[in-house]
């Protein structure tokens, strides 16, 4: 049975040095202290998919063909710094289990238990969980290890999944949002925030905002305002030592910002925490969400080809791409038209990606009205050649708001031939494994030989038409420049404002003339060239 499977190890975790607290969500690049054995071969590892919290969480699949294969170990190390106090320790963690096609079947049980001795036994923590045939999503297990296991020395923690014996078990179990709270005994001390640096400027208005573990917290406060010690940009709290606002949440761009982060626990927070500051620059994507970010790494888009515009860029994954702004890249594009539209990325192996593009028709500063995305389906291409290409169209609404728009396109990774991830369905979610580009579309309108423009109310003509070389213009007043484009929407000449334009050179057929005005509008009317 072959298995084809894409995954990174992400992690989160934090701990001190009076007790073990640990919070793992498995959605950064390392989780210490912890490793997932077992399975069929090659499987173990984080996935992106049956995470219930963030986009990621870890496992294996059990394959029922022997016991190495039905049976999946995670477990946790307790590192050496750390120091167990003697209190009682409270474990949780969720799980979610999806067979691995519609022929294979889910069973078995999970077993959970700790060691004192290294790993050579284990006692169970409650009873062990038996898995029901039907897939199951986010399922909570609690339990706790009492003060008289006097929990010091080599602890381990073991989360076991063992499958029911037999070929026709097959089936994935994902473990996700593992917590290792042992009971604390005093307040936290302050962290030191380590970045963005205090002082500095032009900061992006999505950082990563950054600090050092500190003994007995079991999660950190955060508080960013626009005069100090205020809370009025972001008020949080994260079991995590970092924290990245959203990208529809974005920091204010051009603003000097304060902000604190407290440790806090079960029995108060810490005292007379330091408040850093630091300045934003600027938002290229704004007014619209982003910049977007690649969890997971970035799979880049290498080439996007719409109308009159193409853009060639790196086929090379590169974490710090995950969203990139080539607004300066315009494709030109008439109301009631449709245009195909050419994606290519770069993938790996035989995986399957998608594209999805994102268009405001309507230039609101959102993505999400009726008809502004195309291609969210099942229609995903695998990889050939570590290249995935997809030819589509795209049609322009007749009533698109004429001048210049955004265009966003999203690709990412998508194992399923059913379903659409979240990744590529919504404009604003970050991407796991994949890339966004922003673009800028000009809408163009067409009017007839010599049709008034209705919607900026200004008497336009062109004639002769048909014209033979020359073509005169009744009035250019405040005209900025004229384009003359053909019906596919390539532009053929940009000129300066003239009352008559020499287009000898031009092939017989016909011809959109826009007169681009001062204060930004369009004017299209439509001429035949003898």
């Amino acid at each position: 049975m072959k298995k084809t499977l894409l995954f990174s190890f992400i992690a989160i975790a934090a701990m001190s040095n009076a007790q073990i607290l640990v919070t793992e969500s498995f959605e950064n690049a390392t989780y210490p202290g912890f490793a997932v054995t077992g399975g069929y071969t090659g499987t173990a590892g984080t996935y992106i998919s049956g995470a219930c919290d963030g986009t990621v969480a870890i496992g294996a699949e059990s394959y029922g063909s022997n016991d190495a294969n039905r049976t999946v170990n995670l477990v946790y190390t307790k590192p050496a710094g750390i120091t167990a106090n003697g209190k009682k320790i409270d474990v949780s963690f969720t799980f979610s289990t999806s067979a691995y096609d519609g022929l294979s079947s889910i069973g078995g049980v999970i077993n959970v238990g700790y060691s004192t001795d290294g790993g050579t036994t284990y006692t169970p923590i409650g009873s062990s969980v038996t898995l029901t045939s039907a897939a199951q999503t986010c399922v909570p297990f609690t339990g706790t290890i009492p003060e008289s296991a006097n929990v010091n020395g080599n602890f381990m923690l073991r989360i076991q999944t063992v499958g029911t014996t037999g070929t026709s078990y097959d089936f994935y179990n994902f473990i996700d949002n593992v917590k290792i709270k042992q009971e604390v005994t005093a307040i936290p001390a302050c962290t030191t925030i380590s970045s963005p640096v205090s002082g500095a400027t032009a900061v992006s208005v999505r950082p990563q905002i950054t600090w050092a573990a500190t003994a007995g917290a079991e999660s950190y406060k955060i508080k960013v305002g626009t005069t100090p010690g205020a809370s009025n940009v972001y008020t949080g709290t994260t079991f995590s030592t970092s924290f990245t606002p959203l990208s529809t949440s974005v920091f204010p761009q051009n603003t000097l910002l304060y902000v604190t982060v407290t440790p806090t626990n079960a029995l108060g927070d810490a005292t007379g925490c330091q408040e850093i500051s630091f300045t934003t620059g600027a938002n290229p994507f704004a007014p619209y969400c982003g910049p977007l970010t690649a969890k997971l790494g970035v799979y880049p888009i290498s080439n996007v080809v719409m109308s009159d515009m193409t853009n060639s860029s790196s086929t090379t994954a590169n974490t710090g791409l995950g969203q990139e702004n080539f607004t300066n890249k315009t494709a030109t594009v008439t109301r009631g038209t449709s245009y195909p539209i050419t994606l290519t990325g770069t993938g790996v192996g035989t995986n399957r990606f998608g594209f999805t593009v994102f268009i405001d028709w309507n230039q609101n500063g959102s993505f999400t009205d009726a008809g502004e995305s195309y291609f969210v389906t099942s229609d995903f291409a695998g990889a050939t050649g570590n290249t995935v290409t997809v030819n589509k169209s795209i049609a322009v609404p007749a009533t698109a708001a004429l001048g210049n728009t955004r265009m966003r396109v999203k690709y990412q990774f998508n194992s399923s031939t059913t379903s659409v991830r979240a990744e590529l369905s919504s404009p604003c979610t970050d991407l796991s494994q994949g890339q966004a580009e922003d673009y800028t579309i000009l809408v163009q309108n067409v009017l007839g030989t010599s049709d008034v423009n209705a919607d900026n109310k200004m008497n336009i003509s062109v004639y002769p038409n048909p014209f033979k070389d020359i073509l005169k213009i009744s009035d250019i007043k405040d005209v900025k420049s004229i384009a003359v484009t053909d019906v596919s929407g390539r532009q053929i000449k940009m000129l300066k404002p003239s009352t008559e334009l020499n287009l000898s050179d031009l092939n017989s057929g016909l011809y959109l003339i826009s007169l681009h005005m001062e204060d930004g509008s369009i004017k299209t009317v439509k001429a035949i060239k003898k």
